[in-house]
């Protein structure tokens, strides 16, 4: 099987994944279980729990070359860090704002991509400016700026893009893949997570007054109800597991900047989704003719992001290549103008010589 269709069946597996996680958490928190970081200590400890069993069975085999203790803690922590503010982004943020830094992760991701040594050609920055448009005009509806809100927004971009460039350098710089890097970094996601739920969802800090922490959520072991909503949180496991299986996968075979681009194309595809399901009934207009625009703009944009990655992995010339006219073509991408014009001149030199 090809990378390119592994690579396919990784985007497929995270956008299918992550909308039925995303879906079946907010029935769990609706059930009453309202401790997002103690469902995420739970989604950890799962993890450690599931590569634990496939080490045992042989399925599982441990990296040769394995990852220090600080590049362990570092990623974990940046991929605590972004969840947690991407979170409290949206607790003190307007949702219009909250997608906005949402929009920023390609650019910041891209700046940081300099240090590293990675740079990103004209056209594959067409794209993404493409795909930003749409999925702005289609999300972004109002913007309310707070101060602290602003900083949480900040920490959310700036951790969630270290983190997605950690877990692709990381896997290179060590040979790592995966699923090694998901394994080892699983014990200290879970210990980082157990320290914040504890103090944040376990503690009632304005005793004597009723808090309703997740030890009280526990303590009503009798309720057939609860356990029902337990159930559910193990399904909330499965498919953590499978969203980190293939984020990991993803971003180990393509890269931080194409994983940005299958968010948002699953950003696109949740909201065609709550188009035809649930239809709003006095839904504006305007802003239902907003979203479709955006949403097929961003989906052009993703088509052309993938094409133009595709040509320039395989040495093709891409859609822009065929369809520009050559002005564009010389603005987009002088290398390869100046290439054409030195084979031009060596085919010249030949004939004169001949």
């Amino acid at each position: 099987m090809s990378d390119n269709v592994i690579s396919l069946l990784y985007a497929v597996g995270n956008i299918s994944s992550s909308v039925t996680l995303v879906l079946l958490n907010k029935r769990v928190f609706s059930r009453g279980f309202a401790y997002p970081m103690t469902l995420t200590f739970f989604h950890f400890v799962f993890t450690i729990g599931f590569f634990e069993i496939l080490y045992c069975v042989g399925q599982y085999h441990k990296p040769k070359q394995p990852l220090l203790p600080v590049e362990k803690f570092k990623v974990a922590f940046s991929g605590l860090a972004s969840i947690g503010f991407m979170n409290l982004s949206l607790t003190y943020n307007s949702v219009g704002f909250y997608q906005v830094t949402k929009l920023v992760l390609i650019p910041v991701t891209m700046i940081i991509n300099v240090f590293y040594g990675v740079t990103t050609s004209s056209k594959i920055k067409f794209s993404l400016a493409i795909i930003l448009l749409g999925v702005g005009v289609a999300t972004v509806t109002d913007v309310e700026l707070r101060m602290l809100g602003f900083f949480f927004g900040c920490s959310a971009v700036l951790s969630t893009a270290m983190f997605q460039i950690w877990q692709g350098t990381k896997q290179k710089d060590f040979g790592l893949s995966g699923t090694q890097l998901q394994a080892a970094i699983a014990p200290w996601q879970s210990a980082q997570a157990l320290l914040v739920s504890g103090l944040a969802e376990a503690i009632c800090w304005s005793a004597p007054a009723p808090c309703g922490t997740v030890l009280d959520y526990f303590s009503h072991y009798d309720d057939p109800k609860h356990w029902r909503t337990l159930g559910m949180v193990v399904g909330t496991c499965f498919l953590a597991l499978m969203v980190n299986f293939t984020s990991f996968g993803l971003i180990g075979r393509t890269g931080p900047i194409t994983f940005q681009v299958v968010g948002h194309a699953k950003t696109c595809l949740v909201l065609v989704g709550g188009y035809v399901l649930f239809p709003a009934p006095n839904q504006d207009m305007q802003q239902m003719y907003n979203n479709i625009a955006g949403v097929s703009v961003a989906f052009l944009g993703c088509i052309l992001y993938g094409n133009v990655k595709y040509s320039e992995g395989q040495g093709k010339d891409d859609c822009l290549d065929l369809v520009c006219p050559g002005g564009v073509i010389r603005l987009l991408d002088p290398a390869k103008q100046q290439g054409d014009s030195d084979e031009t001149t060596e085919k010249t030199a030949m004939v004169s010589k001949a």
